[in-house]
C-alpha cells in the first residue's frame, strides 16, 4: 500500500460533477466527440483522464484549471461524479503549479513493452499494412519507412528512421 506524507495535500479525489464549477467556459470539441468521449465514460463507468481542480472561495466546490472537455462528456454521459486531481491550493497559487505542466506532460508518457515493439516492426514490414493509419504518418512518411524495409528490430529502425519519431509511432500504433 502507498505511504502518504503527511504535508502532502494534492491527490486525486473523486467529486461529484455539482461540485465543480467552470463558469461559462465552453471547450469548443466537437459534439461528435464529446459524444464518443461521453460512450466510453459511461462504458467504463469512471474516467481515466484527470482534469485538475483547486480550491474555491466556496467550500465544498472546486475550480475546474484543465480538462474541461472530459468534464463536459462526463455530464453528457450522465456520470455523477467524476476523478480529478485536486491541487490543494487557492486559484492564483495552482496556477503556479500549473504552469509546471507543459515541462512535465512529456515525462509521462505510455510505456513501450517489447511486445509492443515486436507487434509493430511485424506491422510495418508487413507490405500491405497501411502505414498512414498511425498518427504522425503521413504518405511521404509512409513512403519513406516502406524504401527502407526490413527492420529487424528497434534500434535497426532507429537508425533507419531517427531516434525518437518511431517511439512516437509504437505509442500511436498501441
Amino acid at each position: 500500500m502507498p505511504r502518504m506524507k503527511e504535508n502532502i495535500k494534492t491527490m486525486p479525489y473523486l467529486l461529484a460533477l455539482n461540485q465543480i464549477r467552470t463558469g461559462e467556459a465552453v471547450s469548443g470539441i466537437s459534439p461528435k466527440t464529446l459524444d464518443r468521449i461521453a460512450d466510453q465514460l459511461k462504458e467504463w463507468g469512471f474516467n481515466i483522464v484527470l482534469p485538475i481542480v483547486c480550491l474555491s472561495d466556496v467550500d465544498d466546490q472546486y475550480t475546474l484549471l484543465t480538462g474541461l472537455p472530459v468534464y463536459e462528456a462526463a455530464k453528457l454521459g450522465a456520470l455523477q461524479e467524476m476523478w480529478v486531481f485536486l491541487i490543494a491550493k487557492p486559484l492564483n497559487e495552482a496556477y503556479s503549479i500549473l504552469e509546471q505542466l507543459p515541462s512535465l506532460s512529456p515525462l509521462n508518457e505510455t510505456v513501450i513493452e517489447p511486445d509492443d515493439i515486436k507487434r509493430f516492426l511485424k506491422f510495418v514490414n508487413d507490405k500491405k499494412a497501411d502505414l498512414t493509419a498511425i498518427a504522425g504518418i503521413g504518405q511521404k512518411t509512409a513512403e519513406k519507412i516502406a524504401a527502407k524495409r526490413p527492420y529487424k528490430d528497434l534500434a535497426d529502425l532507429q537508425e533507419k528512421q531517427g531516434h525518437k519519431r518511431p517511439l512516437k509511432w509504437i505509442r500511436a500504433y498501441k
